[in-house]
């Protein structure tokens, strides 16, 4: 009996200083470091000197870790050693004898659950003075990933091989299901951030027709059912919280986002360098692609029972509306506009908290960069339309934002097909009552009540603000602009 006794306490001393100095964490940091220098050798944007400077500090950082990581082994070690070492220099038991207790098959089975247990129990009694500080004032996480999450992401990120790989096991382990899949009039819906695409995904999603991506599909989101099925074995319950952008959205695993511009970066990665996304026209077609994407709507709406059509957000859109009418003939482009003072007011607030965020947080750049997301922050590329700026170079001023907001929505008037859904935030926000009725209409729903319904999402606008510093002639531009874009509105 004290042999046993002495085995428990042992393993209670191994999980307890494996659990308190967080070897977990530290190898999951470990794992990171390493996913993290493979990204930054396999961006073609980066030099090779770059690269290199990169390499060296990865890989000293690596062996900082195995040097914690084995330390912390030996003192594991030490201490469930003692109470065995212990106990034969006492006398108590023979070392023999307690490893033929340790071998045995009833020991090895109850051992293997007590430890997991405590480990779990462990883990939860270091949370609680972490929550009661983080109880204390604005604890909000803004990047709610633990390192082996963030691991996780960097490897989808950096290897749109085994993506497209996971993608095409997939096609042939739901090959029937979804042939069988109804795929109707995909929507799509794009404009420049801070318009009212989110809210417009919200509504839409939120309608038993419609399928959308969510963020359970991160990071593998090119395989949705796949990776689905997979992470099913650990899902996490949806708990809504604040998005990053403060703004007041929130959002948990099951609420649709923007990821569908991962697909367009796996095809056209030559599209993404030198600082700026470029634009695509009409004779840009690539059969690959548009396979590709169709079978991809398909997966999204296979994986919601009762859905019959696609939709999603993405803001990219706008630089490629004649290859989108071309590829996608049947596919509705919904283009939500509001007034530029307003918008770029927006905007400018979300690249300053973006900048802040990753100057703090390097993690919360390279997710955004891997979904595609480069409207803010260190990520910002500016697409790159005629008379737009061609750099990040004054960004942090109203200048910046109305050169490219009038480049921006000049374009799309040029290039948005004609049967282009053109919605008015501030008219939808304000009366929806009138609104929802013309967007199901345009949207050809059959249940036009359906969406009416959630005229409750929406919330009137605040008056325009002032833009400090905004020249006159970027202004009297915007307005005109953003004059012709309401004559084309519900």
């Amino acid at each position: 009996m004290i042999t046993v006794a002495a085995l428990t306490a042992s393993l209670i001393a191994l999980i307890s200083v494996l659990r308190f100095m967080k070897v977990e964490q530290r190898a999951s940091a470990a794992i990171h470091i390493a996913h993290e220098a493979i990204s930054v050798i396999s961006d073609p944007d980066l030099n090779d000197d770059v690269k290199e400077r990169q390499a060296r500090r990865a890989a000293l950082s690596l062996v900082k870790t195995v040097v914690v990581l084995l330390a912390i082994a030996a003192v594991a070690f030490i201490a469930a050693a003692v109470f065995i070492v212990g106990g034969d220099l006492l006398g108590l038991f023979s070392i023999s004898d307690t490893m033929d207790i340790a071998l045995s098959w009833t020991f090895i089975m109850w051992s293997t659950i007590g430890s997991i247990a405590l480990w779990f129990l462990l883990g939860r009694f270091r949370e609680k003075p972490v929550q009661a500080e983080n109880s204390q004032g604005d604890s909000r996480e803004e990047v709610p990933y633990s390192a082996l999450d963030r691991a996780l992401h960097n490897q989808a990120f950096s290897s749109p091989g085994l993506q497209k790989g996971l993608s095409r096991l997939e096609d042939r382990l739901w090959r029937r299901r979804i042939a069988a899949t109804r795929a109707e009039r995909p929507v799509l819906i794009t404009s420049l951030p801070r318009a009212g695409t989110t809210i417009l995904l919200e509504l839409l999603a939120g309608r038993p027709q419609f399928a959308a991506a969510t963020y359970r599909n991160m990071p593998f989101t090119l395989s949705p059912l796949l990776w689905g099925r997979f992470s099913s074995l650990f899902r996490k319950a949806g708990e809504k919280s604040e998005r990053a952008h403060g703004d007041g959205i929130s959002v948990d695993f099951d609420s649709p986002e923007a990821f569908e511009e991962m697909i367009w970066m796996t095809f056209w990665r030559e599209r993404y360098r030198n600082g700026q996304i470029a634009l695509w026209d009409e004779t840009d077609r690539n059969p690959e692609f548009e396979t590709f994407l169709l079978q991809h709507m398909r997966k999204i709406i296979a994986g919601s029972p009762g859905a019959s059509r696609y939709v999603s957000k993405n803001n990219a859109n706008i630089a490629r509306l004649p290859l989108l009418s071309a590829a996608f003939p049947r596919a509705q482009i919904v283009i939500p506009i509001r007034d530029p003072e307003s918008q770029i007011a927006s905007l400018m607030r979300q690249h300053a908290r973006f900048t802040d965020l990753h100057s703090r947080d390097r993690f919360a750049r390279q997710y955004m960069e891997g979904i595609g997301h480069f409207e803010f922050g260190a990520a910002l590329r500016p697409i790159a339309f005629p008379g737009a700026p061609d750099n990040t170079d004054g960004a942090e001023t109203s200048a910046y934002w109305l050169r490219y907001w009038n480049a921006a929505y000049a374009h799309v008037l040029e290039s948005a097909p004609k049967d282009a859904i053109f919605v008015d935030h501030a008219t939808l926000s304000s009366r929806p009552d009138e609104q929802l009725p013309k967007l199901a209409e345009a949207l050809s729903l059959p249940d036009q009540a359906s969406l009416s319904s959630a005229a409750g999402m929406f919330r009137a606008p605040r008056p325009s603000p002032d833009l400090p510093g905004a020249p006159a002639d970027l202004l009297k531009r915007a307005k005109d602009l953003h004059a012709v874009l309401l004559d084309r509105a519900l």
